[in-house]
């Protein structure tokens, strides 16, 4: 039975990022001392307040123009609800009905209370690997600029930015710019513009 309550003890510790030493300064921890501990450590910030527009029902225009040539408009629908605990703010997104570009896509942003910085992760159909990114909030022009690297296929890594911006009535809208090799400067490849329904 000690045994199972160590490896409770240390599933515990793993997955809420305590480390070893702050739970070896308790004699004997017990659930309600480590819950204290993880609530203390976890707990959000003013900074996760901003992400609240990007909670909704939006309908999505998305305009394509990665590839050069005339832009590409897609459309789609998307749905942003908080998760854990109001820490991250998860948007799931997809082809609008009848769309003939199908997609789908996953995104998690939150707000680092350790590294001080607005934080993105995000999946799609459009690759099989992640992508992350981090940066700041500024409240003058109402905007995050998360930055990153991506493995792009026959590229490498290249460098990122996500541009989000908040509009009126509720709306905003998220740029993705690459800076390909050689560029001296970051390219939109992609602009969506998230219409609250």
């Amino acid at each position: 039975m000690r045994l199972a309550k160590l490896a409770l003890l240390v599933a515990l510790t793993l997955a809420a990022g305590i480390t070893g030493a702050v739970i070896a300064q308790q004699a004997k921890p017990d659930k309600k001392q480590i819950q204290l501990i993880v609530d203390q450590m976890s707990a959000t910030a003013p900074e996760h307040k901003l992400l609240d527009p990007l909670v909704g029902t939006f309908a999505q225009a998305i305009e394509y123009t990665g590839g050069g040539g005339a832009p590409v408009a897609v459309s789609g629908e998307a749905r942003g609800k908080w998760v854990l605990g109001k820490r991250f703010v998860n948007i799931h997104a997809e082809s609008a009905p009848g769309e003939e570009f199908k997609f789908e896509s996953i995104a998690y942003f939150g707000f680092d209370t350790n590294k001080k910085k607005f934080t993105a992760f995000g999946l799609d159909t459009a690759g099989t690997y992640a992508v992350t990114a981090q940066g700041d909030y500024d409240a003058e022009k109402k905007r995050w600029v998360l930055e990153g690297e991506s493995d792009e296929p026959g590229i490498g890594r290249v460098p990122f930015q996500f541009v989000i911006s908040l509009g009126d009535n509720g709306s905003w809208s998220h740029e993705v710019l690459f800076k390909m090799p050689g560029a001296q400067e970051f390219n939109r490849v992609a602009k969506t513009v998230y219409s609250r329904k």
